[in-house]
């Protein structure tokens, strides 16, 4: 069986941006990325927050520059699954297709995925209107009526940030009381562009190109409602993709993988970046800083040195 030294598991721009370090380090690695390059990114309407970047870029098309940062370097990813992870002394086996790899280390960047409320309209209008991140698309509505479904820390605090950018914030959630912190709760009682809708849930998001109304549901007394939005910001949530790896590192109770600032896991020879680790900001530019770091850390720990800016 052949001997490599790093594999990384998938191709966001975390897992990119490790390929990127470890090929200017020199050691020799592969990248798996079962589906396309660029993760998350192939479902973001526009980019305006990274430094750098043109205000405007289109996910797909950052999407894009990425597969071809990876061509230009000679980097090809393997595009098979991969089906299970064994931790052994000193080495990592992945099996995929119908053969098993070793590796002397791995970086994990196999992202999260949004939970979602699997609701008619909701996957129509994915990037047209229904977002899952207010600091990356709230932008686009200002100054108009938008809603935010969830009753946790995420719901409150991307229903706080939109109350300076649109003109209404719909808060919407399927209890009479909120799951988050007291502090978070007691800055909404000071935000008069706020509309608390409790007790309710969303059966349906609708428009023509964009959105531009949600039917509301109380679930106590069923009557139904409906909310001019133009906008759904959906956070109850995401699911780190990190199944295979339980056993092998530790993660937390929600799945996430823990790190050091080296982005060293509870395994000294695994690595993990990006949205399936532990973090406090998830975000393209932490998640490119986050997949340089895990080289860096991989090149220190499998070859000695350091890799000059």
């Amino acid at each position: 069986m052949e001997n490599k030294k790093v594999a990384v598991i998938g191709a966001g721009i975390a897992g990119v941006s490790a390929a990127i370090y470890l090929k200017r380090a020199g050691l020799d690695f592969d990248i798996f990325e079962s589906r396309a390059v660029g993760g998350q990114l192939l479902f973001v309407e526009q980019v305006d927050n990274y430094a750098g970047l043109a205000q405007g870029v289109m996910g797909r098309e950052l999407a894009a520059t990425l597969a071809k940062n990876l061509d230009e370097l000679e980097i090809k990813p393997i595009t098979e699954e991969v089906e299970a992870v064994t931790v052994e002394k000193q080495k990592v086996i992945l099996k995929y297709g119908k053969q098993n790899a070793s590796y002397d280390g791995m970086i994990i960047a196999t992202g999260a995925a949004f939970k979602t409320l699997d609701i008619k309209g909701e996957t129509e209008f994915s990037g047209r209107g229904v977002s899952y991140c207010a600091i990356c698309d709230g932008f686009f509505f200002r100054g108009k009526d938008v809603a935010v479904v969830g009753g946790g820390n995420s719901a409150i605090e991307e229903a706080l940030y939109l109350s300076n950018i649109a003109r209404k914030v719909y808060l919407i959630h399927r209890r009479n009381n909120f799951r988050a912190m007291e502090y978070l709760q007691n800055e909404l009682k000071h935000k008069a562009n706020i509309e608390l809708v409790l007790d309710s849930v969303v059966e349906e998001i609708i428009g023509t190109d964009f959105v531009n109304q949600m039917k509301v549901k109380n679930i106590k007394t069923s009557a139904l409602r409906t909310i001019e939005s133009n906008g759904v910001f959906v956070a109850v949530g995401i699911v780190p993709t990190t199944g295979l790896f339980k056993g092998a590192i530790d993660l937390d109770d929600a799945g996430f993988i823990l790190t050091n600032e080296e982005m060293t896991t509870s395994c000294d020879y695994i690595w993990a970046c990006g949205d399936c680790r532990k973090r406090p900001l998830r975000q393209l530019i932490t998640a490119a800083s986050e997949g340089a770091t895990a080289a860096i850390s991989a090149y220190r720990r499998l070859k000695g040195g350091y890799i000059s800016s």
